[in-house]
Protein backbone atom coordinates (compact mmCIF):
# COMPACT_ATOMS: atom_id res chain seq x y z
CA UNK A 1 0.00 0.00 0.00
CA UNK A 2 1.43 3.60 -0.71
CA UNK A 3 1.93 5.82 1.54
CA UNK A 4 -0.69 7.71 0.06
CA UNK A 5 -3.35 5.51 0.04
CA UNK A 6 -2.21 4.80 3.93
CA UNK A 7 -2.37 8.21 4.55
CA UNK A 8 -6.63 8.26 3.38
CA UNK A 9 -6.89 4.73 5.26
CA UNK A 10 -5.90 6.92 8.31
CA UNK A 11 -8.17 9.69 8.38
CA UNK A 12 -10.95 7.30 7.13
CA UNK A 13 -10.40 5.71 10.63
CA UNK A 14 -10.17 8.94 12.05
CA UNK A 15 -13.65 10.43 10.93
CA UNK A 16 -15.05 7.06 11.46
CA UNK A 17 -14.12 7.55 15.35
CA UNK A 18 -14.33 11.24 15.07
CA UNK A 19 -17.22 11.80 18.20
CA UNK A 20 -15.48 9.05 20.06
CA UNK A 21 -12.39 11.16 20.56
CA UNK A 22 -14.46 15.13 20.56
CA UNK A 23 -16.60 12.82 23.41
CA UNK A 24 -13.68 11.92 25.15
CA UNK A 25 -11.08 15.69 24.90
CA UNK A 26 -14.43 17.27 26.06
CA UNK A 27 -15.34 15.07 29.22
CA UNK A 28 -11.02 15.03 30.09
CA UNK A 29 -10.96 18.98 29.91
CA UNK A 30 -14.31 19.76 31.66
CA UNK A 31 -13.00 16.93 34.65
CA UNK A 32 -9.45 18.50 34.65
CA UNK A 33 -10.56 21.95 34.71
CA UNK A 34 -13.04 20.59 37.76
CA UNK A 35 -10.15 18.92 40.00
CA UNK A 36 -8.14 22.50 39.21
CA UNK A 37 -10.52 24.70 40.61
CA UNK A 38 -10.74 22.29 43.95
CA UNK A 39 -7.19 22.39 44.49
CA UNK A 40 -6.76 24.48 46.93
CA UNK A 41 -3.98 27.26 45.62
CA UNK A 42 -0.44 27.54 47.15
CA UNK A 43 1.32 30.55 47.20
CA UNK A 44 4.92 31.00 47.60
CA UNK A 45 6.58 34.06 49.61
CA UNK A 46 10.62 34.83 49.61
CA UNK A 47 12.68 36.79 51.62
CA UNK A 48 16.27 37.20 50.94
CA UNK A 49 19.57 38.06 52.44
CA UNK A 50 22.76 38.54 51.55
CA UNK A 51 25.79 36.86 52.63
CA UNK A 52 27.83 37.86 55.65
CA UNK A 53 29.93 40.76 55.34
CA UNK A 54 34.10 40.68 56.49
CA UNK A 55 33.33 42.12 59.56
CA UNK A 56 31.13 39.23 60.58
CA UNK A 57 33.86 36.21 59.87
CA UNK A 58 35.33 36.25 62.91
CA UNK A 59 31.79 36.43 65.03
CA UNK A 60 30.53 33.54 62.69
CA UNK A 61 33.86 31.64 63.67
CA UNK A 62 33.06 31.76 66.89
CA UNK A 63 29.00 31.21 66.60
CA UNK A 64 30.13 27.89 64.52
CA UNK A 65 32.43 26.65 67.22
CA UNK A 66 28.92 26.88 69.84
CA UNK A 67 26.35 25.34 67.63
CA UNK A 68 25.64 21.12 68.68
CA UNK A 69 27.11 19.21 66.00
CA UNK A 70 29.29 22.09 64.33
CA UNK A 71 29.06 22.88 60.71
CA UNK A 72 29.79 19.56 59.35
CA UNK A 73 26.42 18.07 61.11
CA UNK A 74 24.68 21.02 59.48
CA UNK A 75 25.78 20.74 55.84
CA UNK A 76 24.26 16.83 56.42
CA UNK A 77 20.72 18.52 57.76
CA UNK A 78 20.54 20.96 54.73
CA UNK A 79 22.49 18.34 52.57
CA UNK A 80 25.09 20.89 51.97
CA UNK A 81 28.47 19.48 50.35
CA UNK A 82 31.83 20.27 49.51
CA UNK A 83 32.77 23.75 50.82
CA UNK A 84 31.54 25.21 53.23
CA UNK A 85 30.82 28.71 52.92
CA UNK A 86 29.61 31.81 55.52
CA UNK A 87 26.47 31.95 53.51
CA UNK A 88 26.03 27.77 53.72
CA UNK A 89 26.43 28.28 57.69
CA UNK A 90 23.70 30.82 57.78
CA UNK A 91 21.53 28.25 55.77
CA UNK A 92 22.55 25.36 57.80
CA UNK A 93 21.23 27.73 61.05
CA UNK A 94 17.95 28.17 59.29
CA UNK A 95 17.52 24.21 58.65
CA UNK A 96 18.33 23.64 62.16
CA UNK A 97 15.82 22.13 64.77
CA UNK A 98 16.53 24.95 66.97
CA UNK A 99 14.85 27.55 64.22
CA UNK A 100 12.03 25.48 63.42
CA UNK A 101 11.38 24.77 66.60
CA UNK A 102 10.94 28.20 67.20
CA UNK A 103 8.76 29.08 64.23
CA UNK A 104 6.40 26.10 65.18
CA UNK A 105 5.70 27.46 68.83
CA UNK A 106 5.94 31.05 66.85
CA UNK A 107 3.10 30.38 64.72
CA UNK A 108 1.28 27.54 66.76
CA UNK A 109 1.56 25.29 63.27
CA UNK A 110 0.88 22.52 65.16
CA UNK A 111 -2.48 23.03 64.77
CA UNK A 112 -2.41 25.04 61.74
CA UNK A 113 -1.10 21.68 60.13
CA UNK A 114 -3.02 19.35 62.05
CA UNK A 115 -0.41 17.15 63.36
CA UNK A 116 -0.65 15.55 66.84
CA UNK A 117 3.43 15.21 67.20
CA UNK A 118 5.96 18.43 66.91
CA UNK A 119 7.80 16.19 64.75
CA UNK A 120 5.48 15.88 61.96
CA UNK A 121 5.24 19.39 62.38
CA UNK A 122 8.60 19.68 61.39
CA UNK A 123 8.12 17.80 58.56
CA UNK A 124 5.00 19.59 56.72
CA UNK A 125 7.17 22.80 57.76
CA UNK A 126 10.15 20.85 55.66
CA UNK A 127 8.41 20.29 52.93
CA UNK A 128 7.36 24.08 52.52
CA UNK A 129 10.10 25.78 52.88
CA UNK A 130 13.27 25.64 50.35
CA UNK A 131 16.38 27.30 51.73
CA UNK A 132 18.90 28.48 48.79
CA UNK A 133 22.57 29.53 48.35
CA UNK A 134 22.98 30.90 45.19
CA UNK A 135 26.27 31.31 43.82
CA UNK A 136 27.11 34.96 44.84
CA UNK A 137 26.09 33.64 48.25
CA UNK A 138 22.37 35.28 48.07
CA UNK A 139 20.41 33.31 50.65
CA UNK A 140 16.66 33.24 49.65
CA UNK A 141 14.19 31.63 51.90
CA UNK A 142 10.59 30.42 49.70
CA UNK A 143 7.48 29.35 51.71
CA UNK A 144 4.97 28.03 50.01
CA UNK A 145 1.41 27.47 51.21
CA UNK A 146 -2.52 27.43 50.71
CA UNK A 147 -2.46 31.00 53.34
CA UNK A 148 -0.74 33.80 51.64
CA UNK A 149 0.14 35.94 54.74
CA UNK A 150 1.22 32.95 56.82
CA UNK A 151 3.45 32.22 54.15
CA UNK A 152 5.10 35.35 54.14
CA UNK A 153 5.22 35.70 58.22
CA UNK A 154 7.25 32.36 58.58
CA UNK A 155 9.56 33.33 55.39
CA UNK A 156 10.54 36.55 57.37
CA UNK A 157 10.74 34.45 60.90
CA UNK A 158 13.20 32.46 59.63
CA UNK A 159 15.36 35.45 58.67
CA UNK A 160 14.32 36.56 62.04
CA UNK A 161 15.60 33.99 64.49
CA UNK A 162 18.44 33.21 62.19
CA UNK A 163 19.59 37.38 63.60
CA UNK A 164 18.02 36.28 67.22
CA UNK A 165 20.08 33.10 67.32
CA UNK A 166 23.71 34.82 65.86
CA UNK A 167 23.53 37.96 68.49
CA UNK A 168 22.43 35.65 71.76
CA UNK A 169 25.54 33.34 70.07
CA UNK A 170 27.79 36.03 69.28
CA UNK A 171 27.56 37.56 72.97
CA UNK A 172 27.69 34.50 74.51
CA UNK A 173 30.70 34.04 72.51
CA UNK A 174 32.06 37.39 73.11
CA UNK A 175 31.89 36.78 77.10
CA UNK A 176 33.84 33.78 76.81
CA UNK A 177 36.18 35.19 74.48
CA UNK A 178 36.42 38.60 76.64
CA UNK A 179 37.49 35.82 79.79
CA UNK A 180 39.72 34.03 77.41
CA UNK A 181 41.72 37.36 76.11
CA UNK A 182 41.91 38.98 79.75
CA UNK A 183 43.45 35.89 81.06
CA UNK A 184 46.22 35.90 78.40
CA UNK A 185 46.60 39.62 78.86
CA UNK A 186 47.63 39.38 82.52
CA UNK A 187 49.75 36.16 81.88
CA UNK A 188 51.32 38.50 78.75
CA UNK A 189 51.85 41.33 81.77
CA UNK A 190 53.51 39.07 84.26
CA UNK A 191 55.79 38.26 81.21
CA UNK A 192 56.24 41.52 80.12
CA UNK A 193 57.58 42.70 83.69
CA UNK A 194 59.78 40.02 83.97
CA UNK A 195 61.53 40.43 80.89
CA UNK A 196 62.38 44.15 81.52
CA UNK A 197 62.97 43.32 84.44
CA UNK A 198 65.88 40.95 83.09
CA UNK A 199 67.10 43.47 80.67
CA UNK A 200 67.28 46.11 83.11
CA UNK A 201 69.75 43.90 85.01
CA UNK A 202 71.74 42.78 82.24
CA UNK A 203 72.10 46.78 81.10
CA UNK A 204 73.41 47.41 84.48
CA UNK A 205 75.82 44.54 84.72
CA UNK A 206 77.49 45.06 80.86
CA UNK A 207 76.74 48.32 80.87
CA UNK A 208 74.47 48.94 77.87
CA UNK A 209 75.82 47.48 73.93
CA UNK A 210 75.13 48.33 71.09
CA UNK A 211 73.32 45.91 68.46
CA UNK A 212 73.83 46.73 64.66
CA UNK A 213 70.70 48.10 63.16
CA UNK A 214 70.17 44.63 61.06
CA UNK A 215 69.40 43.11 63.84
CA UNK A 216 67.41 45.68 65.83
CA UNK A 217 65.26 44.76 62.59
CA UNK A 218 65.64 41.05 62.65
CA UNK A 219 64.43 41.88 66.41
CA UNK A 220 61.65 43.95 65.85
CA UNK A 221 60.74 41.63 62.93
CA UNK A 222 60.85 38.79 65.49
CA UNK A 223 58.45 40.68 68.08
CA UNK A 224 55.86 41.28 65.20
CA UNK A 225 55.52 37.25 63.72
CA UNK A 226 55.50 36.00 67.48
CA UNK A 227 52.57 38.92 68.18
CA UNK A 228 50.90 37.49 65.42
CA UNK A 229 51.46 33.88 66.48
CA UNK A 230 49.85 34.86 69.81
CA UNK A 231 46.83 36.18 68.54
CA UNK A 232 46.57 33.40 66.26
CA UNK A 233 46.10 30.95 69.18
CA UNK A 234 44.20 33.29 71.10
CA UNK A 235 41.63 33.24 68.26
CA UNK A 236 42.27 29.14 67.46
CA UNK A 237 41.55 28.72 71.19
CA UNK A 238 38.27 31.12 70.88
CA UNK A 239 37.08 29.19 68.12
CA UNK A 240 37.80 25.78 69.08
CA UNK A 241 36.45 22.63 66.74
CA UNK A 242 38.64 21.09 64.71
CA UNK A 243 35.92 20.74 62.32
CA UNK A 244 35.73 24.41 62.29
CA UNK A 245 37.14 25.57 58.69
CA UNK A 246 37.90 29.08 60.46
CA UNK A 247 40.20 27.11 62.92
CA UNK A 248 41.99 24.96 59.90
CA UNK A 249 42.72 28.52 58.09
CA UNK A 250 44.27 29.88 61.70
CA UNK A 251 46.18 26.21 61.92
CA UNK A 252 47.54 26.88 58.24
CA UNK A 253 48.58 30.61 58.97
CA UNK A 254 50.15 29.32 62.05
CA UNK A 255 51.92 26.77 60.58
CA UNK A 256 53.43 29.65 57.79
CA UNK A 257 54.48 31.70 60.82
CA UNK A 258 56.08 29.51 62.99
CA UNK A 259 58.32 28.56 59.86
CA UNK A 260 59.28 31.84 58.86
CA UNK A 261 60.31 32.54 63.01
CA UNK A 262 62.61 29.47 63.13
CA UNK A 263 64.33 30.58 60.08
CA UNK A 264 64.81 34.24 61.52
CA UNK A 265 66.04 32.50 64.97
CA UNK A 266 68.14 30.00 64.01
CA UNK A 267 68.40 30.36 59.86
CA UNK A 268 68.54 27.44 57.41
CA UNK A 269 70.59 25.10 55.62
CA UNK A 270 70.65 26.92 52.45
CA UNK A 271 71.78 29.88 53.42
CA UNK A 272 69.79 32.25 51.36
CA UNK A 273 69.70 36.42 52.31
CA UNK A 274 66.18 36.37 51.21
CA UNK A 275 64.77 33.64 53.31
CA UNK A 276 63.68 35.41 56.00
CA UNK A 277 61.25 37.94 53.49
CA UNK A 278 63.29 40.85 54.80
CA UNK A 279 67.11 40.15 53.77
CA UNK A 280 68.32 39.20 56.94
CA UNK A 281 71.58 37.95 56.66
CA UNK A 282 72.58 36.72 60.08
CA UNK A 283 70.56 34.53 62.53
CA UNK A 284 70.51 35.18 66.30
CA UNK A 285 72.16 31.54 66.94
CA UNK A 286 75.34 32.87 64.92
CA UNK A 287 75.57 36.55 67.96
CA UNK A 288 78.61 36.54 70.14
CA UNK A 289 77.88 35.11 73.34
CA UNK A 290 77.20 38.69 74.87
CA UNK A 291 75.54 40.13 71.79
CA UNK A 292 73.36 37.02 71.34
CA UNK A 293 72.22 37.52 75.53
CA UNK A 294 71.29 41.36 74.99
CA UNK A 295 69.31 40.13 71.33
CA UNK A 296 67.50 38.00 73.39
CA UNK A 297 66.56 40.10 76.67
CA UNK A 298 65.74 42.78 74.16
CA UNK A 299 63.52 40.45 71.67
CA UNK A 300 62.12 39.16 74.45
CA UNK A 301 60.80 42.61 75.68
CA UNK A 302 59.80 43.94 72.40
CA UNK A 303 57.57 40.37 71.94
CA UNK A 304 55.68 41.14 75.05
CA UNK A 305 55.14 44.80 74.50
CA UNK A 306 53.87 43.97 70.86
CA UNK A 307 51.78 41.17 72.04
CA UNK A 308 50.32 43.00 74.92
CA UNK A 309 49.43 45.75 72.58
CA UNK A 310 47.52 42.73 70.40
CA UNK A 311 46.04 41.48 73.37
CA UNK A 312 44.70 44.79 74.37
CA UNK A 313 43.21 45.81 71.28
CA UNK A 314 41.92 42.52 70.88
CA UNK A 315 40.48 42.70 74.85
CA UNK A 316 38.57 45.72 73.61
CA UNK A 317 37.24 44.36 70.55
CA UNK A 318 35.92 41.35 72.71
CA UNK A 319 34.19 43.61 75.53
CA UNK A 320 32.26 45.32 72.39
CA UNK A 321 31.22 42.01 71.00
CA UNK A 322 29.86 41.09 73.73
CA UNK A 323 27.58 43.54 74.48
CA UNK A 324 27.06 44.31 71.09
CA UNK A 325 23.34 44.12 69.84
CA UNK A 326 22.95 44.98 66.43
CA UNK A 327 21.62 43.16 63.30
CA UNK A 328 23.96 40.32 62.50
CA UNK A 329 22.10 39.79 58.49
CA UNK A 330 20.98 42.15 55.87
CA UNK A 331 17.94 41.50 54.19
CA UNK A 332 17.87 42.44 50.26
CA UNK A 333 14.65 41.57 49.67
CA UNK A 334 11.54 40.88 52.35
CA UNK A 335 8.85 38.27 52.27
CA UNK A 336 5.07 40.19 51.56
CA UNK A 337 2.10 38.54 50.60
CA UNK A 338 2.03 37.47 47.02
CA UNK A 339 -0.14 38.82 44.86
CA UNK A 340 -0.64 35.55 42.61
CA UNK A 341 -0.99 31.74 43.42
CA UNK A 342 2.13 29.63 42.46
CA UNK A 343 0.78 26.61 42.23
CA UNK A 344 -1.89 25.07 40.42
CA UNK A 345 -1.75 26.52 37.25
CA UNK A 346 -4.96 26.11 35.64
CA UNK A 347 -4.62 26.28 31.84
CA UNK A 348 -1.30 24.64 32.09
CA UNK A 349 -3.53 21.44 33.75
CA UNK A 350 -6.24 22.12 31.34
CA UNK A 351 -3.93 22.23 27.95
CA UNK A 352 -1.96 18.83 29.11
CA UNK A 353 -5.04 17.18 30.03
CA UNK A 354 -6.80 18.03 26.38
CA UNK A 355 -3.86 17.63 24.61
CA UNK A 356 -2.98 14.12 26.67
CA UNK A 357 -6.90 12.84 26.18
CA UNK A 358 -6.26 13.97 21.96
CA UNK A 359 -3.41 11.94 22.05
CA UNK A 360 -5.35 9.03 24.27
CA UNK A 361 -8.53 8.91 21.89
CA UNK A 362 -6.14 8.29 18.45
CA UNK A 363 -4.03 5.40 19.76
CA UNK A 364 -7.54 4.08 21.02
CA UNK A 365 -9.16 5.01 18.04
CA UNK A 366 -6.41 2.63 16.15
CA UNK A 367 -6.92 -0.13 18.61
CA UNK A 368 -10.82 -0.50 18.46
CA UNK A 369 -10.60 -0.27 14.23
CA UNK A 370 -7.71 -3.54 14.52
CA UNK A 371 -9.92 -5.07 17.11
CA UNK A 372 -12.78 -4.29 14.04
CA UNK A 373 -10.57 -6.09 11.92
CA UNK A 374 -9.53 -9.14 13.62
CA UNK A 375 -13.56 -9.56 14.51
CA UNK A 376 -14.44 -9.35 10.85
CA UNK A 377 -11.83 -11.59 9.99
CA UNK A 378 -12.94 -14.20 12.39
CA UNK A 379 -16.60 -13.67 10.82
CA UNK A 380 -15.50 -14.37 7.38
CA UNK A 381 -13.42 -17.42 8.88
CA UNK A 382 -16.32 -18.78 10.58
CA UNK A 383 -18.37 -18.48 7.51
CA UNK A 384 -16.56 -20.22 5.80
CA UNK A 385 -16.01 -23.11 8.19
CA UNK A 386 -19.59 -23.50 8.16
CA UNK A 387 -19.79 -23.32 3.80
CA UNK A 388 -17.30 -25.71 3.94
CA UNK A 389 -18.52 -28.15 6.18
CA UNK A 390 -22.27 -28.14 4.50
CA UNK A 391 -20.30 -28.52 1.05
CA UNK A 392 -19.06 -31.84 2.58
CA UNK A 393 -22.32 -33.04 3.78
CA UNK A 394 -24.07 -32.67 0.59
CA UNK A 395 -21.27 -34.61 -1.15
CA UNK A 396 -21.80 -37.70 1.38
CA UNK A 397 -25.50 -37.86 0.49
CA UNK A 398 -24.80 -37.98 -3.27
CA UNK A 399 -22.45 -40.88 -2.51
CA UNK A 400 -25.21 -42.41 -0.89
Amino acid sequence: MKKSEKLIRYLQVLLKWRYFVIKLVLITTIASLIISLLITPQFTATATILPPSSDQMTMLGMISANIPGNIAGLAKISGLSGMVTPSDLFAAIMHSGRIKGKIIRRFNLMKEFGTKTFSDASKQLDAITKIEVSPEGLISVAVTYKNKNLAADIANAYIEELDKFNRETAMTSGKKYRIFIEKRLKETEDSLTKAEESLRKFQEKHRTIALDTEIEKVIETIATLKSQIILKEVQKGASGGVNNPYTRSIEQELRELRKQLAKIEFGSKTKKRDEFGAGFSIPLSNLPEVSLEYARLLRNVKVQETIYEVLTQQYEQAKILEVKDTPTVEILDKASPPEKKSYPKRSAIVIFCAGLSLLTGFVLTFFFEYLEEIKKVSEWQEIYKIMNQDFIKSKERQFR
